[in-house]
């Protein structure tokens, strides 16, 4: 509605409590919308627990919403994070789409102690995120994501002892990840993404000991892995395209709990580790466009858990672990599913449907 400019009192009816049922709502692409009544002396949207205000670059004061739970702001006028900060009982917060550094996200985070998820992205002037992140004792899911010129994640993070989920990505200027990342005691996944200078990983990252999914995507510079050996819970780790890896951490050989493992777009891994066998429960293992392997580790032949094999763009593996003729082929002969190139082969044409 590109000619509304106010949302006047009289949006609210004469009745003693305006918008008594409504749960959720929704403003997109109000352009010239300046100001937003508040309520003075009668309490509305008694019941609202989700609003969304999308495209309203003008606006900088909205009301006070007494029981909000969910905020989503996106492509809106940074003022409005400071009117925003008049709430407390927040759990969700969305903030995205902002052209401006955010300088008031700090006073809205300090007012939230029950935050559960934050997720910031599409900020490209966003340098730095204010340290009362580490106030959020609650939070549990964590995603910064298309901030390009962010240089570091905040101080503080280390005491997000509930946080379980922390997603990085596509944050060019991040050049590494603050060693006091082993505070998160809690954290069960991280996946680091599409950030072209981060050269390597914290020593920190082996303390988080409740971590089971680990992803490490698109970071061309980064060249190793630091050690893995007391991630005691993970499970799946995948690696994608980073071109300047040469070897995987040693002490993943430590690693049983390991399921599931995917290594793609990884040119410069020469070798898989003869520890493999180590690795008692794996289930599944990827690797595709690695053209400096060779060879398969004898290992895979003690791997009695593998079901899955899958080996794409790997030309010398692909020879090697031809059906019957491959030097490799009785390494890897035992796993019900085996995907060489194009074909499928299933060793095990009577397998019940339980073992599948």
């Amino acid at each position: 509605m590109d000619a509304v400019r106010v949302i006047g009192k009289e949006f609210y009816g004469k009745g003693p409590k305006p918008f008594p049922s409504l749960k959720e709502l929704t403003l997109t692409n109000f352009p010239n919308l300046e100001f937003w009544w508040t309520f003075i002396q009668r309490e509305g949207f008694s019941s609202l627990v989700k609003l969304t205000v999308r495209k309203c670059l003008k606006l900088c004061i909205m009301p006070r919403f007494p029981l909000l739970k969910h905020l989503e702001l996106r492509s809106c006028n940074e003022m409005i994070l400071q009117s925003a900060s008049n709430l407390a009982s927040l759990t969700i917060i969305v903030i995205e789409e902002f052209r401006e550094q955010l300088v008031f996200l700090g006073n809205l985070l300090q007012n939230n102690a029950l935050l559960m998820s934050l997720t910031i992205g599409s900020c490209p002037k966003l340098r730095h995120i204010s340290p009362n992140i580490g106030k959020l004792i609650n939070l549990k899911t964590l995603t910064i994501r298309w901030c390009e010129e962010l240089l570091s994640l905040p101080q503080g993070l280390q005491n997000l002892t509930s946080l379980e989920s922390l997603e990085i990505i596509e944050c060019h200027s991040l050049i590494s990840l603050p060693e006091d990342i082993k505070g998160l005691s809690s954290l069960r996944s991280l996946s680091i993404e599409n950030c072209n200078n981060i050269a390597s990983l914290p020593l920190g990252l082996q303390f988080l000991t409740a971590l089971e999914h680990l992803a490490i995507m698109y970071c061309p510079k980064l060249d190793s892995l630091p050690n893995l050996q007391h991630l005691s819970a993970l499970k799946s780790l995948i690696i994608l395209n980073c071109p300047e890896l040469v070897s995987l951490s040693e002490g993943l050989k430590h690693v049983s709990t390991l399921q599931n493992l995917e290594v793609r777009g990884c040119p410069g891994l020469q070798t898989l580790p003869e520890w493999v066998d180590n690795l008692t429960m794996l289930r599944s293992l990827a690797l595709s466009d690695c053209h400096n392997l060779t060879s398969l580790p004898g290992g895979l032949q003690s791997l009695s858990a593998l079901q899955h094999l899958s080996i794409r763009e790997c030309p010398a593996l692909e020879e090697r672990c031809k059906k019957d003729i491959g030097e490799d082929w009785p390494k890897i002969n035992h796993i019900a599913h085996v995907y060489i190139g194009q074909l499928k082969f299933r060793q095990y044409e009577t397998a019940s449907c339980s073992s599948q």
